[in-house]
């Protein structure tokens, strides 16, 4: 092989070709990715909720907007797709940090209810007012326009990823 490229997954990239790879908008996701949650954990320490991790905070919005129904353990292993033990250990430290409750279920004792405490609801709407913030500050000077492109982008980007996951599934 010339030096003027390498073999990659039986692909041929030229030298001047790379240039362009580092700018690939995948590339670029996956940095703003990390400046975007970085940024939310900052924001959330500030805030005093240095505890609260992401998945932490996906469970609190997950009981707050299904309170008016019962929530067991296994709905969180569904939802997430995470498994039971992990779920077991998350909501044992959520509940000793006082973000919720697990209590029997009034019909099989070996289920248990999981439900937001005061603090928890109260947790969750601090870190989502603060999290809204973000995302304003984030977005300042961005056009309704420039919103629709780049939804737009986002879009076609999803649909051609669906595309490698699934080949001739259009």
């Amino acid at each position: 092989m010339s030096g003027t490229g390498r073999a990659d997954a039986g692909l041929l990239i030229r030298r001047e070709e790379t240039v362009e790879l580092e700018r690939a908008l995948c590339f670029e996701f996956k940095k703003m990715h990390h400046i975007i949650i970085r940024a939310i954990h900052e924001r959330l320490a500030a805030c005093g909720f240095d505890e609260v991790t992401v998945l932490h905070g996906h469970i609190l919005g997950y009981l707050y907007h299904n309170s008016d129904r019962d929530i067991y353990p296994r709905d969180l292993v569904k939802e997430y797709e995470i498994g039971k033990s992990s779920v077991t250990n998350v909501l044992q430290l959520m509940e000793e940090k006082g973000y919720l409750t697990r209590m029997p279920d009034e019909r099989d004792g070996r289920l248990k209810k999981i439900r937001l405490t005061k603090k928890g609801e109260e947790t969750h709407l601090q870190t989502i007012a603060a999290i809204n913030q973000l995302h304003k500050d984030m977005e300042y000077g961005i056009t309704k326009e420039e919103r629709e492109v780049f939804f737009g982008i986002l879009d076609k980007m999803r649909k051609n990823a669906a595309k490698q996951r699934h080949p001739g599934s259009e």
